[in-house]
């Protein structure tokens, strides 16, 4: 979406807005184009106009989110490891910030089910990658498994939140220390 930002007021921006809260409720396969169409006041021929398809959709939604929290990941990292991209070893925080600054951000940004569930494309996991190659710059071993280990539960950790448990960033926190 960055590179077609969307004029507000426009049937895509309104797709978009719509097509968002709804794959932050629901599952992809729960949601219909013809439910965000109406939502978003335009017809389905409106959104396949924009949109090659369902899944395209979806990918252009669920991309844009994930971008949104990995910016907020790497400013982290960032400010915990401002040595990050210079060979010396960094220290576990800039991991454990990142980690917990998707959480937030997921939360924050109301992304809910959109980034918590399997992606239809069968992409690859960019928050996965990028917890993988934090880990990787602290010196751990398997940090590429750590990192898929890690957003694992960082999803499990956000779908509890999502049910209402009220612990799941507590618990999520826990298990760097």
């Amino acid at each position: 979406m960055r590179e077609d930002i969307p004029i507000p007021g426009t049937s895509k921006y309104r797709l978009i807005k719509a097509g968002i809260n709804q794959f932050s409720q629901k599952s992809y396969d729960e949601v219909d184009v013809d439910s965000v169409a109406a939502e978003a006041g335009v017809t389905v021929g409106s959104l396949y106009h924009h949109f090659q398809s369902k899944k395209d959709f979806y990918g252009v939604l669920r991309d844009d989110m994930t971008r949104r929290v990995l910016d907020r990941m790497e400013a982290v990292a960032e400010i915990l490891a401002p040595h990050q991209f210079q060979q010396v070893p960094q220290s576990p925080q800039a991991l454990k910030g990142a980690l917990m600054a998707a959480y937030d951000g997921v939360l924050r940004i109301r992304a809910g089910k959109l980034l918590t569930e399997p992606d239809p494309r069968g992409s690859e996991d960019a928050i996965a990658t990028l917890l993988g190659e934090l880990a990787a710059r602290t010196g751990m071993a398997a940090a590429r498994t750590l990192g898929i280990l890690l957003a694992a539960a960082l999803r499990a950790a956000l779908t509890q939140s999502l049910e209402g448990q009220a612990d799941a960033r507590e618990a999520l926190d826990s298990l760097l220390k």
